[in-house]
């Protein structure tokens, strides 16, 4: 389905000279407000049109008249989504010390067939695949957990069959010791579909008498349960997730959800955060934030 932006009256012809303008003239309001408007596909438009025109790639020209925080903020709008968690997985990857919140969120709660795509973009843009890396930076449950969902194989199975997903619960049974099986929930956890895990563990409760993320603290390490976490909450109910993750405000949590949200589920997160706490997301947002930077993550904000 296209977005409302998409629906809109398009001119791309009309754009690059407004943003060429723009460059020129240093209004970087109005800059930032066209291309934070347009679409992520039509602003892939925009790039190569700018190029055929004027000889120079868009993202450089930008480059060097931003700076700051809406420079990070639209260099990530520019880019494919593909390409923004290619770079959002390196980066928190990169350098001493790992992002464990952002690597983790980023493979907890794309969609499997986006996922494929960032694994066959990643060697092509980062010179190594994209298990090369997670295995250079992590270890143990959590890696093998990290590959698995990073293969992109989830089922999309609507309708979970029940005596199946008993055996898999059978499977996941705990030991003597209140330990369940690693690789039986990398299995499960990377290749079930969201409707089969949310009945794998009502029906683990039920039998078992205890959540199975209970039972995945006692039997991984604490960045595998902190993966787990995230993902039993985002396939539970996604707005309300990235709801209590945007309301601690900080920039780069800003950035990472509002530029990979805003043209999935942003209505969503909205009315969450306005269920959860009681007051709108827009308003606490133009609080919190000023000047073009706030101006490029209310637009964001605004889409459905």
């Amino acid at each position: 389905m296209a977005s409302k932006e998409e629906n809109e009256e398009f001119n791309v012809m009309t754009d690059i000279e407004n943003i060429h303008n723009y460059l020129e003239n240093k209004e970087t309001s109005k800059l930032v407000e066209i291309i934070c408007k347009r679409s992520n596909s039509q602003r892939q438009k925009i790039k190569e049109t700018y190029y055929s025109n004027y000889g120079t790639e868009l993202g450089k020209e930008l480059n060097s008249k931003l700076s700051g925080k809406i420079k990070e903020l639209i260099e990530g709008v520019m880019m494919t989504p593909e390409e923004y968690d290619v770079n959002g997985i390196y980066d928190a990857i990169a350098g001493l010390g790992t992002d464990e919140l952002r690597l983790s969120e980023i493979l907890a709660t794309r969609p499997s067939r986006h996922l494929f795509q960032v694994k066959e973009k990643y060697p092509l843009l980062k010179k190594e695949t994209l298990d090369q890396a997670i295995i250079g930076d992590t270890s143990g449950c959590y890696q093998k957990i990290l590959i698995a969902m990073a293969q992109g194989k989830r089922s999309d199975n609507p309708y979970p069959n029940s005596q199946k997903m008993k055996e898999i619960v059978e499977k996941l049974k705990p030991n003597d010791k209140g330990k369940i099986a690693e690789d039986v929930l990398v299995q499960y956890f990377s290749t079930c579909s969201y409707g089969e895990i949310c009945t794998i563990c009502r029906f683990f409760e039920k039998t078992y008498n205890q959540s199975i993320l209970d039972a995945i603290k006692k039997s991984c390490d604490k960045d595998t349960y902190n993966f787990c976490n995230i993902f039993l909450q985002y396939i539970a109910d996604p707005g309300t997730y990235f709801a209590k993750v945007l309301h601690e405000f900080k920039e780069k949590d800003l950035n990472r959800i509002l530029i990979a949200k805003s043209e999935v589920n942003m209505d969503e997160i909205r009315d969450a955060y306005k269920e959860l706490y009681n007051t709108d997301f827009i308003n606490d947002l133009k609080e919190k934030t000023s000047g073009d930077y706030q101006l490029g993550l209310t637009i964001l904000a605004q889409k459905e």
